[in-house]
């Protein structure tokens, strides 16, 4: 399976520094982190790499996009970090991404650090769809139609309004839009948790876990849960919603994911 795989390599490498592989969520691809997460890092002295899911983005796979199950999505991250060979390397997923990488490790993956960034919880998305259905019964109509639709037939004010925040400008968002593509329909029933793919606690290596305040698909308690799942403290970004890496307050985040790489063991 050809996988697409950006990089960005930085000016002024930082000594010892772990790589960071880019995980994207749900009808993106490796492009949703070119804008503002891949230069940043890079300008702060890291190499990194987006990788796209099967199906994705520039990846292979496209026209048989609802073949794939959750378990091709973490070979593809398996195979990824074959590919990008020894050395540290820090595994950050987004909503779906956190799912692929949390079932990476129970399945025996490795690194040196994980951050899961407003992500799907080690338990599924059923109880987050179910408070989804009772606060914001218009997302949950329009993600349900994914099952059946392409993500650019959904409804763009609605989409907008709940996986952005306010202060996005117009024009980010026509050009975010322009790029979605439809999803696996049976990912998106995995993801509920009917299979299970989280680790337990113990297998996981350092964890950093961080959604946004304003999320309205992964809300504050979701993320609170799944850091206390690992084990770790929860944190949250006021003025930051779903798509946290195209997000007008994008940096808030990309700060606390810098100081806690920065504190990693060398």
């Amino acid at each position: 399976m050809e996988l697409e795989l950006i990089t960005r390599r930085p000016p002024r490498p930082r000594p010892d520094s772990p790589r960071l592989l880019l995980v994207h969520g749900i009808c993106v691809g490796a492009w949703v982190w070119e804008e503002h997460v891949m230069p940043w890092f890079a300008d702060a002295g890291f190499e990194v790499h987006a990788l796209s899911l099967r199906g994705h983005g520039g990846s292979a796979g496209r026209e048989r996009l609802n073949d794939w199950h959750l378990a091709d999505y973490t070979d593809d991250l398996r195979a990824t970090v074959a590919r990008l060979g020894d050395g540290p390397l820090v595994v950050v997923g987004h909503s779906l991404g956190g799912a692929v990488v949390q079932d990476w490790i129970r399945s025996g993956g490795h690194a040196a650090g994980v951050a899961l960034l407003a992500s799907v919880p080690p338990w599924g998305l059923a109880y987050s769809a179910w408070q989804m259905m009772l606060s914001s019964p218009d997302l949950f109509q329009q993600l349900a139609r994914l099952s059946f639709a392409e993500a650019q037939a959904l409804d763009p004010d609605i989409m907008r309004h709940h996986l952005f925040s306010d202060a996005l400008p117009d024009a980010d968002y026509a050009r975010f839009a322009r790029r979605v593509q439809g999803e696996s329909r049976h990912v998106g029933i995995e993801l509920q948790g009917w299979r299970p793919f989280a680790p337990m606690p113990w297998q996981a290596p350092p964890m950093f876990v961080l959604g946004g305040l304003d999320d309205r698909f992964i809300r504050p308690d979701a993320v609170r849960g799944t850091a206390t799942y690992y084990g770790v403290g929860a944190h949250l970004v006021p003025g930051l919603a779903h798509a946290l890496m195209l997000d007008p307050q994008w940096e808030d985040g990309a700060r606390l994911l810098l100081e806690w790489v920065l504190r990693l063991p060398a």
